[in-house]
């Protein structure tokens, strides 16, 4: 596994990670980052929201940030695919420009999309201005994602998304469900049936993928890595070890190791 950062002083704005034969993540895992997808050899199958993709050499997949997902190849050692991420202080306003609710899905790539893709990516390599450099961004990806071939439905709840964004806001405390049930309301079993089945995740699960995602974002700050588990929310270093590598495919060390 390969992972570039491109930074403008201390404004990152993406993560490029290149993969091959090999499996990236294990269980459902979600990212704060707009997330792009770039499948370049073999096949795979993409379960999102619950529902399952078909995707294979030739196809990109945008998803949407928080939302669970998770990439099933059908043979690792036919698997080569590029993944983008997008800084979740850049994506808002792309999102606000290509209408949201049509910019997450499947898309066919044709030899000029590539070609636009490769020089977006060459343009975060050079000296531009941070100005030419978000403008090739939003323009690259309004000329390829604005019209997916598949749009993947997102299905929301006013209720569900309220107790979404209340993990998301306190997933570093030591939540119980009591604490939901006495700010919404809901009785524990209703709670965790309805969010698993809008979310692919129970409360706990979701609350662990945002500490992980959290994790990962001082990691690259802080090479301590004992601090860093602690500062996430994990008391047990081996239960952080554990969780990163199911989310990302490689240990909190490796993943230290490769952005070095």
């Amino acid at each position: 596994m390969s992972i570039w950062y491109y930074k403008i002083g201390s404004c990152k704005l993406l993560e490029i990670k290149k993969c091959q034969n090999e499996l990236q993540a294990y269980k459902d895992h979600l990212h704060e980052e707009l997330s792009i997808g770039f499948i370049e050899k073999g096949a795979t199958n993409l379960k999102v929201n619950g529902k399952e993709y078909y995707i294979k050499a030739g196809e990109a997949i945008v998803i949407y940030p928080f939302v669970s997902h998770i990439c099933q190849p059908i043979d690792l050692a036919n698997w080569k695919f590029t993944m983008i991420y997008i800084n979740k202080d850049f994506y808002k306003d792309i999102l606000e420009d290509l209408n949201k609710s049509h910019f997450m899905g499947i898309k066919k790539l044709n030899d000029e999309d590539y070609r636009k893709i490769n020089y977006m990516i060459d343009t975060m390599k050079g000296n531009e201005s941070l100005i030419e450099k978000e403008e090739k961004i939003v323009s690259v990806l309004a000329d390829i994602f604005i019209n997916c071939d598949i749009n993947i439905e997102l299905v929301k709840d006013k209720q569900l998304e309220e107790i979404r964004k209340y993990i998301e806001i306190n997933f570093l405390e030591q939540l119980k469900l009591d604490d939901i049930v006495m700010h919404f309301g809901l009785n524990k079993f209703g709670i965790i049936r309805s969010f698993k089945n809008r979310y692919n995740a129970t409360p706990a699960a979701y609350q662990l993928q945002l500490r992980v995602n959290y994790a990962k974002h001082l990691i690259e700050e802080n090479p301590n890595l004992v601090q860093v588990a602690l500062n996430s929310g994990f008391y047990d270093q081996a239960h952080f070890t554990k969780e990163f590598k199911r989310a990302y495919g490689l240990t909190p060390k490796q993943y230290l190791k490769s952005i070095k």
